[in-house]
């Protein structure tokens, strides 16, 4: 009986891998879609579902990124041609009591079964649940005559990392192997193929270090060193809404009149009582105009806007107070920084 559902297994794995990881037929424009999360915060969920309905059905794109272990993503890629769940079910069983194994979670890997199901998922952390679910992924593969391939030595290699972390709880070490095992995923697609990502809003931010060390800089952060604009992040627990990104005004700066592309609105309401929003305009064409003009004292760190900043650019704030009552003010990126942070800093409108 033992040797029938070895083998019953095996045949089952060999098909499924087979069939369930094919390489990515889209050549995108190369883009890095990151997504930071709380996670199993439902909000969040409906707009990461949203944002991957979009790329799918009117992008072409099938490489989804999420923060699991390589063999983690490869179950799921099982599991999403499976006829069933129960693929999905054991998943759960081994994540019991983590931040991801909740009925919201669930219910959108569920969405993207039933309306996405070309999709091909990617893990890229450290080994989590490496004595349960990566075990059972090497008996898999040894079942079916795959020991020494590279599936084999990857999955080796993402537990033995799961093994040090575990061992130290270094959030440092943890960050740098997040960032070496989505390079690796990442650059061996296709040229030119784009993809969404899906992390905690931890490694999300662009500009800030890793959340439990500070002492090295985050996924995110790291990635837009690495892969420069193609890098678009989104901390979905910042409150930003970028439903009037694109749209543009005028805007008087030292007698002159520019043109101001909106870049986003965050709610400030939940972190600075004495604010309702702030809306960020990049205003276009105008550093040479101002870059002599003098400083008020003011600063704005890079990590507060909502899109990678360059040196050479000049920003207008708006800021709606809780009063109702509003203030504009001015900054641009002359290259400087704050606390050991790059930021922009505040001029004079002349």
């Amino acid at each position: 009986m033992k040797k029938a559902f070895a083998g019953l297994f095996a045949l089952c794995f060999l098909l499924l891998t087979l069939a369930a990881v094919p390489a990515s037929a889209q050549q995108g424009t190369g883009k890095i879609y990151l997504y930071g999360e709380n996670h199993s915060t439902q909000a969040h969920l409906d707009q990461e579902l949203a944002a991957w309905k979009d790329f799918y059905h009117n992008q072409g794109m099938r490489d989804l990124f999420i923060e699991v272990p390589s063999y983690t993503a490869a179950f799921m890629n099982l599991w999403i041609k499976a006829e069933d769940d129960a693929i999905l079910t054991r998943l759960y069983e081994d994540t019991e009591g983590t931040a991801g194994n909740s009925q919201a979670t669930w219910d959108f890997y569920q969405a993207i079964k039933a309306e996405c199901p070309e999709t091909v998922f990617h893990g890229f952390d450290v080994g989590h649940q490496y004595d349960t679910t990566g075990r059972r992924y090497l008996m898999g593969l040894m079942l079916t005559g795959q020991m020494g391939s590279s599936d084999w030595d990857l999955t080796q290699k993402i537990i033995g990392q799961g093994k040090t972390y575990y061992q130290t709880l270094d959030g440092a070490y943890r960050e740098k192997q997040m960032v070496l095992n989505f390079k690796e995923a990442f650059d061996a697609l296709p040229a030119g193929t784009s993809v969404m990502v899906i992390t905690g809003s931890a490694h999300s931010d662009i500009y800030q270090n890793d959340l439990s060390t500070g002492t090295v800089p985050c996924l995110a952060n790291q990635l837009r060193q690495i892969y420069g604009e193609n890098l678009l992040a989104r901390n979905l627990t910042a409150g930003v809404d970028y439903t009037t990104a694109g749209l543009t005004s005028a805007v008087s700066l030292g007698g002159k009149e520019y043109s101001a592309l909106c870049l986003a609105v965050q709610d400030l309401s939940g972190r600075m009582p004495q604010y309702q929003s702030r809306t960020f305009w990049l205003i276009q064409d105008a550093y040479e105009d101002v870059q002599a003009l003098p400083l008020i004292g003011d600063v704005l760190p890079y990590n507060n806007f909502p899109w990678p900043v360059q040196q050479g650019e000049v920003f207008a704030v708006d800021y709606l107070l809780a009063d109702g009552s509003a203030q504009r003010h001015f900054y641009r990126a002359d290259g400087t920084s704050w606390q050991g942070m790059p930021t922009t800093v505040g001029f004079a409108a002349g």
